[in-house]
């Protein structure tokens, strides 16, 4: 039948001037509208019709990622830290990082962090993997003969890396942390 295409016809014409006029959202859901209403034939194959597959996911800035954190679980006094501290004690230059948050909990007694850092360059990611390692080192140092039950958190702490991240977790709520942080990336 001459109606069955021509519908698909229309359908693809459209989807294709809303995706030109920056409407994609949109068009998605309109090729979806239209192909359900749409009298199909044996005949028709995927080409036909196109529309974005729903496994596509999007990536969370590293801000709303801590956000997130902050709002799944209870962070000890947490003091996001400035470039010039980060410089001064741990010799990461920020400005090689795209994107970073950098918190580590005010009270002393408390090892609480939660580092998550983004490199511009993929090839530095093992330096700055490195740098936090020290971050862990010297946590272990303050708390190993002083507070034994925060010494044991970060005891568990590791470097993850993955693509152009890099991030460090420290807490009693690690695995929820990572969690968000898996899920806001990945």
């Amino acid at each position: 039948m001459h109606t069955g295409k021509s519908i698909k016809l229309v359908a693809v014409m459209a989807a294709a001037t809303l995706f030109c006029a920056g409407c994609a959202d949109r068009a998605a859901q309109t090729i979806n509208d239209i192909s359900s209403d749409a009298v199909t034939d044996e005949a028709q194959s995927p080409e036909d019709i196109s529309a974005p597959s729903g496994d596509e996911t999007t990536v969370k800035t590293i801000d709303e990622i801590y956000q997130e954190i902050e709002q799944t679980v209870s962070l000890y006094s947490p003091q996001c830290m400035d470039a010039e501290f980060i410089s001064n004690y741990y010799g990461i230059d920020v400005t090689t990082l795209e994107e970073y948050v950098f918190s580590m909990s005010e009270d002393a007694a408390q090892a609480e962090t939660v580092i998550i850092m983004k490199v511009k360059d993929a090839g530095e990611l093992e330096s700055f993997a490195e740098c936090l390692q020290t971050v862990a080192d010297d946590k272990k140092s303050e708390m190993q003969d002083y507070i034994p039950e925060q010494y044991a958190i970060v005891e568990k702490s590791k470097v993850q890396t993955r693509d152009n991240y890099v991030w460090l977790i420290i807490s009693e709520n690690a695995d929820a942390i990572s969690d968000v942080i898996e899920s806001g990336l990945f």
